[in-house]
């Protein structure tokens, strides 16, 4: 189903992606022309009994997250708009997939606005103390009910763990690394800090793949706050 890709080859398909690629468009329940889309996400966390729940609020769709607006976004102004014990701030990021199909709660998200930024409601997080810490290369388990297309003959960006458990790419940040752009994902393998027995792929598919997540999804991060959601 994959192919590994010849550098020249692969950085040839990724300037045509970059150059065919439209404005996101919602079609129904999906968004179609997701690849390399700007967004950001503001998520709330708030006391529930005796855990803490994060509501993941997205802009894709909406608008492209306008560096105008988000620099001037501040964690205190965020954590008194949603009464929360702590906000995160979440972007710029890009998605990688190509169409977002959306269900349950998920398409039913609300759409709010703050400090003229619309957001839609598009997931919930159960969190323990800990999950409040950024700890690269764990899993994560989110609450949503998506399916993320990747179309035939478009690259993607993979992580193996050493116990062969697979990851997919689903969104690049510049969050860490505010420099870091689609062009780069090709070799970002090497700077990366994998764990021991860990390793970054990046390559073309032959047939489309479909990832799905019926209630939940497993996310892992790296380093840079990059985003992968595993193979089941």
């Amino acid at each position: 189903m994959w192919n590994s890709l010849a550098a020249s080859t692969f950085i040839a398909i990724v300037g045509a992606a970059l150059e065919a690629r439209a404005e996101p468009v919602i079609e129904g329940n999906t968004i179609v022309g997701a690849r390399n889309a700007r967004y950001c996400e503001i998520i709330p966390i708030v006391r529930d009994g005796l855990r803490l729940k994060a509501t993941v609020y997205n802009t894709l769709g909406l608008n492209d997250c306008p560096a105008a607006i988000w620099n001037n976004i501040s964690e205190d102004a965020m954590r008194q708009r949603f009464n929360a014990l702590t906000v995160l701030l979440n972007g710029p990021r890009y998605f990688i997939m190509d169409s977002i199909a959306a269900s349950g709660a998920t398409k039913a998200g609300e759409t709010i606005e703050a400090d003229g930024l619309k957001l839609t409601e598009r997931a919930t997080i159960d969190l323990g103390l800990l999950d409040l810490l950024h700890r690269p290369y764990r899993e994560q388990t989110i609450n949503r009910d998506t399916l993320y297309t990747f179309k035939a003959e478009q690259p993607i960006f993979t992580l193996e763990a050493a116990d062969g458990n697979r990851y997919v790419m689903q969104a690049f940040s510049q969050i860490v690394d505010k420099s870091l752009s689609y062009g780069d994902l090709a070799t970002l393998g090497a700077k990366l800090k994998l764990p021991s027995g860990w390793r970054y792929s990046s390559m073309v598919i032959e047939k489309e793949l479909v990832l799905g997540a019926a209630g939940t999804a497993t996310i892992v991060q790296d380093e840079l706050e990059n985003t992968y959601q595993k193979i089941d």
